[in-house]
């Protein structure tokens, strides 16, 4: 009697194994609000992480910039132009027709891209020249891109606009995601242009025969001047056929920019046309001097996530308004505004309403207005 007793009372009491609809509903919107709240927690630290990497990178080419003025006197130079790409056998400066990344190379453990090209002949643009440029232009640099941007270093690209350095369009490049500081202002006397032509078959047309013009002053010359005894007449540290000393930075290696992250709109990430909506993200980082590696301090860096509207709302054509802007601007991807590293090799980072006449003083190296950069 008391076992049977028992095991009724136990059966009695005994619940039955498993959830009920309502307590899985409820486990499961649990779960739901959990993991909304703790996604934007992993975003922000995959951010940070991503723009500690992008501060490290831009430090490095500080650096690079650093140790390439102690060997060779100046700043990189900025090449010839757009139609150039380097020669590892035209050494660096004013006989270099590759811009300031293709000059770094050497100062950034990069040597080996660096020679590709050599034949030893610096007047004469050889087959060999043109098979190993081409291999340097497909080639994809990790430390020119931000890892928040993009997660490839190389691109498409159909369109060469006539690089007399290969033999036609090289089909993808190398791209990058950083540019050099061209000063405050896009003065319409800068040269800005592809640079020299190629002369009788293959031959080299150098620098030094090319008359300045008013988009460089001399010393006592308004124009005319020729290489040795040029002063940049642009306002930052990278110019076409630039050599820029320390001493010409007065307003001091730690108030003057070096080079930053330049503004690419985020729906252009991925696309290797030339087209007017995407100037400035259309090549690659070996050439010369061109708006897909210089810009300039003339406005407030640019978030990516937003383009340039007027008054109804509407996206303005590239050349229309402020529009033109989208290709000569500094920018980035990161949430909390876009980095720039200075002369001095230092990284700051500066938000995307800091003040517009402040920030334009940091992009010219002589202009008398320094920034407590503590300050910003």
């Amino acid at each position: 009697m008391a076992a049977e007793f028992l095991s009724r009372v136990s059966r009695r009491f005994t619940r039955k194994a498993g959830f009920t609809l309502v307590e899985l509903l409820v486990v499961i919107a649990i779960i739901g609000v959990l993991v909304a709240l703790l996604l934007p927690a992993v975003q922000s630290a995959r951010e940070a992480a991503r723009r500690t990497e992008c501060k490290n990178q831009l430090k490095q080419l500080g650096l690079g910039a650093i140790n390439h003025e102690s060997a060779q006197s100046h700043l990189p130079s900025g090449g010839w132009g757009w139609r150039w790409t380097g020669d590892p056998d035209r050494g660096y400066g004013l006989d270099q027709p590759g811009g300031w990344y293709y000059n770094v190379l050497g100062y950034i453990e990069q040597s080996a891209v660096r020679e590709l090209g050599s034949d030893g002949n610096p007047d004469v643009v050889t087959q060999q020249q043109k098979d190993g440029t081409l291999q340097a232009v497909r080639t994809g640099i990790d430390w020119f891109m931000c890892p928040s941007r993009r997660g490839d270093a190389v691109y498409p690209l159909e369109n060469s606009n006539g690089y007399v350095t290969l033999d036609g369009p090289p089909g993808w490049v190398g791209r990058n995601d950083y540019a050099a500081n061209g000063g405050d202002r896009f003065d319409s006397n800068s040269l800005a242009t592809p640079g020299p032509s190629l002369g009788t078959g293959d031959t080299v047309i150098p620098p030094s025969s090319i008359s300045w013009g008013n988009h460089l002053r001399t010393s006592g010359i308004s124009s005319g001047g020729r290489r040795g005894d040029v002063v940049q007449a642009g306002t930052g540290v990278v110019h076409q056929y630039s050599i820029v000393k320390l001493a010409m930075v007065a307003d001091g290696t730690s108030n003057t920019i070096f080079a930053g992250e330049k503004f690419i709109p985020s729906d252009q990430y991925d696309d290797g046309d030339s087209n007017p909506l995407n100037e400035g993200n259309d090549q690659g980082w070996h050439q010369g001097w061109d708006i897909d590696n210089i810009r300039w301090t003339l406005g407030p860096p640019r978030s990516d996530a937003k383009w340039f509207y007027d008054a109804a709302g509407n996206r303005l054509p590239s050349q229309s308004g402020p529009g033109w802007l989208r290709y000569r601007l500094f920018g980035s991807a990161h949430p909390t505004g876009c980095q720039f590293v200075f002369v001095d090799g230092s990284v700051h980072t500066f938000s995307y309403d800091v003040d517009e006449t402040v920030f334009a003083y940091l992009g010219n190296r002589d202009d008398g207005q320094v920034v407590a950069i503590g300050q910003l």
